[in-house]
């Protein structure tokens, strides 16, 4: 399994350090702006905390793209690169294969998810009332990273394209909001103020059914599959 584990690393490198890249970047960004400040006198307890929740906020919705890169690239980099043929004449099971991917996988998304939420609800914990709506909007990126990974997992084990793969997990998303705001122009509901919620709530149920079911199918197919 360590071997297994330190293949998947490997061909995995890219992404990897693509997510520590957004992991800190907006990070210095933030620091370099509240040392700006300080420099011209403006060195107030909200000002760090503001900026840096910012920065947190921002660091988490741009790494979910790579939740959608890790899935779509998990099994078909392997058959882009031509080694899925090698893998498969070594005596290593399918379940272990697919287990070191997924395992992989989960401690990228476990990093990106643990560092910058747990540090926004920290930070906007000092503030009053500044955490009602966070809750909320952790759910949405969360179930729309949920579609992100079982998406792009479900076409990985179909195709030999990790490209093709990662752009259906980060179309489905967009396609299923499309698609609710077009339900509400066509049965010209779209400005009622309850469509709103509707939207919410019919795109994280839709999200949360969607989900386990592409996962489960991607798992399935890959594991009956007969070529590698």
């Amino acid at each position: 399994m360590n071997w297994l584990l330190w293949k998947d690393y490997r061909n995995n490198r890219l992404v990897v350090f693509a997510a520590l890249f957004f992991l800190l970047a907006p990070h210095l960004v933030a620091l370099y702006a509240c040392c700006r400040e300080v420099m011209r006198g403006n060195c107030g307890t909200r000002l760090w905390i503001g900026n840096f929740a910012t920065s947190s906020i921002f660091s988490l919705i741009i790494s979910q793209l790579l939740i959608a890169l890790i899935a779509g690239n998990a099994i078909a980099g392997e058959r882009a690169d031509r080694s899925a043929e090698f893998l498969a004449s070594l005596p290593i099971t399918r379940k272990k294969i697919l287990a070191s991917k997924l395992l992989l996988s989960l401690a990228i998304v476990a990093v990106i998810w643990l560092t910058d939420a747990s540090a926004l609800m920290w930070l906007l914990s000092l503030l009053p009332k500044a955490t009602e709506p966070i809750p909320e909007m952790l759910g949405l990126i969360a179930v729309t990273a949920s579609v992100f990974f079982s998406v792009g997992w479900c076409l990985s084990s179909f195709l030999a394209s990790p490209t093709f793969a990662v752009a259906g997990a980060l179309l489905t998303p967009l396609l299923l909001g499309g698609a609710l705001l077009y339900g509400g122009l066509l049965f010209q509901c779209i400005e009622e103020p309850w469509y709103g919620d509707f939207i919410e709530v019919s795109y994280c149920a839709i999200c949360l059914v969607l989900a386990p079911v592409c996962f489960g199918v991607g798992t399935w197919y890959y594991l009956r599959r007969v070529e590698p």
